[in-house]
């Protein structure tokens, strides 16, 4: 969100701030800013001014939040090398994890999720197979593959690959005509 779009919003929420203020000032009988001659002093008068007041300040709780809302931080990983620090965002390693995943022969489909705890970096891989494919052998190929493509690529060592096979696909079978 730009910066002007947010100084818009907070100065729009005073003055939503300001007129709640005086319509609630209007509920207790105070004339807060003086301007009590254009408002009748009846009884459905007060009911106005509750509802005014209702809305106007809805609106200001509103618009506060609005112009103070930030953006989400993105969730990054952080590697210490002799060099520096590595900072990947977790959404990148994700995609290059996913990369290599699929490179894999019987890997149809794959969802892919990092996790970083105390500094160590695993997945959860989530495939669909393809059928007549040896599934031990698949997911360890899964996760040698992924420890050596995510060190390769970002220096980062993987800890651990937590890999499920959702479903076995059916292939269809060739037609002959």
């Amino acid at each position: 969100m730009k910066i002007s779009y947010r100084l818009v919003i907070i100065v729009s929420s005073l003055v939503m701030l300001v007129l709640s203020i005086f319509f609630f000032g209007l509920l207790l009988g105070e004339d807060v800013f003086r301007v009590l001659g254009m408002l009748t002093p009846a009884e459905e008068g007060k009911v106005f001014n509750l509802l005014a007041f209702l809305f106007f300040f809805i609106f200001f709780i509103l618009l506060w939040m609005a112009g103070l809302h930030t953006k989400k931080e993105l969730k990054t990983i952080i590697h210490e090398t002799e060099l520096g620090e590595i900072r990947v965002s977790s959404p990148a390693v994700e995609a290059l994890a996913l990369r290599a995943v699929k490179k894999i022969k019987g890997v149809k489909e794959a969802e892919i999720r990092a996790i970083t705890e105390n500094e160590r970096l695993s997945f959860q891989v989530e495939i669909v197979s393809s059928p007549d494919i040896n599934i031990p052998q698949l997911i360890y190929e899964i996760r040698e593959e992924l420890r050596e493509y995510i060190h390769a690529t970002l220096g980062i060592p993987v800890n651990n690959a937590e890999v499920t096979v959702t479903k076995v696909t059916s292939e269809p079978r060739a037609r002959v005509e």
